[in-house]
């Protein structure tokens, strides 16, 4: 237990600032709103490039990582195109209005999360950026986060494209 509270009294300030507003990003995603394309298409943005630079950060410009990066993106690009999510986006007014759900909050806190673990991994023993498994696990798993954020706003800005040829049908 001590363990513990040394390791969480040597945390910085910033990353205690960091969930405060990806905690507070998921509870304002839990209700539905009305989002213009450019606002939809802002969070899939952030998260790719934060996670494209923490890639190279961590394990340098290598191709397994990038690859391991590259791959979990498209895995889960797939599987939400695929399952539609969210269900019951929809355009009225020339915005679009998305559901409020949870899951954007659990995408977020995963991020976190496994950055956290992995930051704090490497603080402990530099050279994990060094071992391909981790290298490949961590590089799939933001990937993966990645790729559900990106889904997620295709989907939501495919509906503006099927209404507007919709109306010029």
């Amino acid at each position: 237990m001590q363990t513990a509270a040394i390791i969480l009294t040597h945390i910085p300030v910033w990353v205690w600032a960091i969930l405060a507003f990806l905690v507070l990003m998921g509870l304002r995603l839990s209700r539905e709103r009305r989002m213009s394309r450019l606002r939809l298409m802002l969070v899939p943005a952030i998260f790719l490039a934060y996670g494209a630079w923490g890639i190279e950060n961590t394990f340098g410009f290598a191709a397994t990582p990038i690859l391991a990066w590259g791959a979990g993106l498209l895995t889960s690009l797939t599987l939400v195109r695929w399952s539609g999510w969210p269900g019951r986006a929809r355009v009225e007014g020339g915005q679009y209005v998305v559901p409020g759900s949870w899951i954007p909050m659990g995408l977020m806190l995963a991020i976190f999360v496994g950055k956290f673990i992995l930051g704090m991994g490497l603080a402990m023993n530099p050279a994990l950026a060094l071992q391909t498994d981790v290298a490949i696990g961590f590089s799939s798993l933001f990937g993966a986060l990645s790729g559900a954020f990106l889904g997620r706003t295709l989907n939501i800005l495919g509906l503006g494209r099927t209404n507007a040829q919709a109306a010029f049908a």
